[in-house]
């Protein structure tokens, strides 16, 4: 008699060998390590949960910049002015949404914008060359653990690399450069390149922040990026952390410490 279609068979024996499922790696990114360092409430609803965040005009419009700087550098340095970098934008906006557009404020950004890529057209070159625009990097610190992200741009300097980052918002008091250290790994190892430096460029006031990379300033940002990822695989209560960052927060009007943040924002005029 045949077989049965379908019928499952015991694995063959090969030393007494059990076989065993590949776990699945951990996925750490620059933006979730952020999130995670700002608010482990908020990691939750984002990436355990995967709760719809709400629609806010600085997202949207943040994204929008970006996109029209990467499309900007895209093209032939020659077909590259002001008015060329100011017409993508318009036309990255024109595709926004009509719900979007029509928001209150909306076109306060639109305005803004407008300001921010001409200070930027003033403060920097815009023939350059970079190496890589917004390459997707991923890139194992542990057998287990992978280190992902996609930087915004990679220019060549000589024998090395400069990692750039554009920030919409105002320059903080104090820069946290982890992000870019995580870039900083995942270009030397995906790429087998030296990186040189890494910078935010705030297009606001066209300031500029950059740092010089040693190779002991990687090994202690991978340091800090296994310690972080194992405090994530580890987490289970994922306490909220209140502050003033919360009235920019995408999940709000979910938290269930909204009363909480209501109180304390009206009183310390946050």
């Amino acid at each position: 008699m045949g077989g049965r279609c379908g019928s499952s068979r015991a694995p063959a024996r090969g030393g007494g060998g059990t076989v065993k499922a590949k776990t699945k790696a951990f996925r750490l990114s620059p933006l979730k390590a952020r999130v995670f360092r700002l608010c482990r409430l908020r990691y939750r609803y984002q990436y355990v949960d995967r709760l719809p965040p709400r629609l806010r005009l600085q997202d949207t419009f943040g994204t929008c910049l970006h996109n029209t700087l990467s499309a900007f550098y895209r093209l032939p340095p020659n077909e590259r002015d002001k008015a060329r970098l100011l017409e993508i934008f318009e036309a990255k906006w024109s595709a926004l949404s009509p719900r979007y557009r029509l928001l209150p404020g909306a076109e306060d950004l639109h305005r803004r914008g407008h300001d921010l890529l001409s200070q930027f057209a003033a403060a920097h070159d815009l023939h350059a060359k970079p190496f890589l625009l917004e390459p997707y990097l991923e890139v194992h610190i542990a057998p287990d653990i992978l280190l992902v992200g996609r930087p915004d741009r990679v220019d060549e300097e000589g024998d090395y690399l400069h990692i750039i980052d554009y920030k919409t918002g105002e320059p903080p008091q104090e820069v946290d450069a982890v992000q870019l250290r995580f870039y900083a790994i995942m270009v030397q190892e995906g790429l087998a390149r030296r990186v040189g430096r890494v910078s935010f460029w705030y297009l606001d006031g066209g300031r500029l922040w950059t740092a010089l990379i040693r190779p002991e300033d990687l090994a202690q940002a991978q340091e800090e990026a296994l310690t972080l990822a194992t405090e994530i695989r580890q987490e289970v209560i994922f306490p909220a952390s209140v502050g003033p960052h919360c009235a920019h927060c995408p999940f709000l009007s979910m938290c269930q410490y909204r009363d909480e943040i209501a109180q304390r924002r009206q009183a310390e005029g946050w």
